[in-house]
């Protein structure tokens, strides 16, 4: 009973995290006449005051470092957290598609550079896309970047995937039919939440996603044919990240907990897990976890799942680092 109050609690009490922007330069871009160059791209960011170890939280494609505020107020309370929004998402700079895996895993490494995260405990949590970015900025770093990460059902599929080049793509294509337009956040929360998987949400969670997932113009900043071409990216041979693991000086020093989902029987395209389901053999410190029963998007249908999910691998990561 104690424990069910304090939880209600945090959630009346949430801190309110501040806004900031960062830009990083020399990075791709897809300019306004669809030509590839390069040049300055302001990313977006949400920051949580709190003590160390220091928590970068990456989310998965279409949404943003706001959809996790449950998680963030109740399992990470009193940590200094980071909520990064990726390129084309939130409050991050939008540019014409495409967007591919790559570009937003080196968007994340340079954004820690930039901000210098590594200098102080570095702890790295990432959802799905998230996830994906998270090995490969561990991956390629010239230097150890992370005491440990929590990968939550990662865009890392078996290899065999990426090395196929005529996997059948189609699944995503329902996306370019998603409304991208909206009269009004209310508006957006009203329609939603009668369909798919965000009827399921928590209500604040959906309204956390509605307000920041939307411009000025209440129109989507991860347009329909960016979020596909995120999709169509992610098997690509390019995001072939099996070996940039191998050949990783640093990230077989550094503890993973994988996370897997099992959700049983379903229809949704995007429910199934996208995790090769021997990921965590291929690192020395690897732990795989499958959990049964639970969609891809659990941390957002499901929060509390998450929360006590999180919570224990702060324990163990808290523990391990205590007798180093």
């Amino acid at each position: 009973m104690i424990s069910c109050t304090s939880r209600i609690f945090r959630r009346t009490m949430s801190s309110n995290p501040t806004s900031h922007f960062i830009t990083l330069p020399n990075r791709p871009i897809i300019g306004s006449k669809d030509e590839l160059t390069s040049g300055p791209l302001k990313l977006h960011y949400w920051e949580w005051k709190g003590h160390e170890p220091t928590i970068l939280l990456c989310h998965a494609t279409s949404f943003h470092g706001r959809c996790y505020d449950r998680i963030i107020n109740e399992a990470l309370h009193g940590y200094h957290v980071i909520a990064l929004d990726f390129r084309g998402h939130g409050r991050s700079q939008q540019h014409p598609p495409p967007y591919s895996f790559p570009w937003l895993a080196e968007d994340c490494l340079r954004f820690i550079e930039e901000m210098n995260l590594s200098k102080t405990k570095l702890i790295g949590i990432g959802h799905s896309a998230g996830g994906y970015s998270l090995i490969y900025a561990a991956a390629v770093a010239s230097k150890r970047l992370f005491q440990s990460l929590l990968l939550i059902d990662p865009v890392i599929m078996p290899r065999s995937i990426y090395e196929d080049d005529d996997i059948d793509l189609s699944a995503t294509d329902y996306v370019l039919r998603r409304k991208n337009q909206w009269s009004s956040v209310e508006d957006m929360i009203s329609r939603l939440k009668k369909r798919g998987t965000f009827s399921h949400w928590p209500k604040d969670t959906l309204r956390n996603y509605c307000t920041y997932a939307v411009d000025k113009n209440f129109k989507l900043v991860c347009t329909p044919e960016g979020e596909a071409s995120i999709y169509r990216s992610g098997s690509q041979s390019n995001s072939n990240i099996y070996p940039l693991i191998e050949q990783s000086k640093y990230i077989h020093d550094t503890p993973l907990h994988i996370v897997r989902v099992s959700p049983g029987e379903t229809t949704g395209v995007f429910d199934q897990s996208p995790t090769a389901p021997d990921l965590a053999k291929n690192f020395k410190k690897g732990k795989d976890i499958l959990l049964e029963n639970v969609k891809h998007l659990f941390p957002m249908e499901q929060p509390d799942i998450a929360i006590d999910l999180v919570k224990k691998f702060m324990k163990e990561t808290n523990k391990i680092s205590s007798h180093l």
